[in-house]
């Protein structure tokens, strides 16, 4: 069975914010945790950002610079998307961020010369950030367009996506089927609330 931790929260308030102490109440009180999975741990360091300008790159044809705002700053980028628009919102990767570069192996973003021009992050696709699945691309250099969300510029990606969640795992097999309730977001709501008040 899969809880959602966010779901949970709707029914009762959480004054524990460790998740190895959640999963000890819960495996305490009904059913083992198997695991307890953060969903959006990929997107750390990744933001919402707007680009506020696009200029040729002197020394590369296919390739642009970008200034981003990422929201406590203006950041300058080289990048080679094809679909490339002044005030466009984008998944900005900043400094530290690990991404898939161009959907392969990983790669840690840091401050980096290309064709020349700095760059100081990366403006990514839906590839190399793991959302395909959301944003599938229809031409190999398409960045993934976040235009079209109501959030503000910084914005942690994983959050304007609804993928700031963990998802609890939680172990069936010793269970009872006779006693279904069990099995309801709302049934383990009740035993973190007896639990942790």
């Amino acid at each position: 069975m899969k809880v959602s931790l966010n779901w949970l929260q709707d029914f009762v308030t959480l004054t524990e914010k460790s998740n190895e102490k959640i999963k000890e109440v819960i495996t305490a009180r009904s059913a083992e945790i198997e695991t307890m999975e953060t969903m959006g741990a990929h997107l750390e360091n990744i933001v919402v950002g707007q680009i506020q300008s696009v200029s040729a790159h002197p020394n590369a044809d296919k390739l642009r610079l970008i200034v981003v705002d990422d929201g406590k700053e203006k950041i300058k980028v080289v990048c080679g998307g094809s679909n490339l628009a002044e005030g466009m919102k984008v998944a900005f990767a900043k400094i530290g961020a690990v991404v898939s570069w161009h959907g392969g192996e990983k790669v840690k973003i840091v401050p980096a010369k290309i064709r020349g021009e700095e760059s100081f992050g990366m403006i990514c696709g839906a590839d190399e950030i793991g959302l395909l699945e959301l944003f599938p691309k229809k031409s190999e250099k398409e960045i993934v367009d976040l235009s079209a969300l109501n959030v503000h510029v910084g914005t942690p990606l994983a959050k304007a996506l609804g993928l700031d969640d963990t998802v609890i795992h939680v172990d069936n097999h010793a269970i009872n089927p006779s006693s279904g309730f069990i099995f309801s977001v709302w049934f383990r709501a009740r035993v973190c609330r007896v639990r942790t008040g």
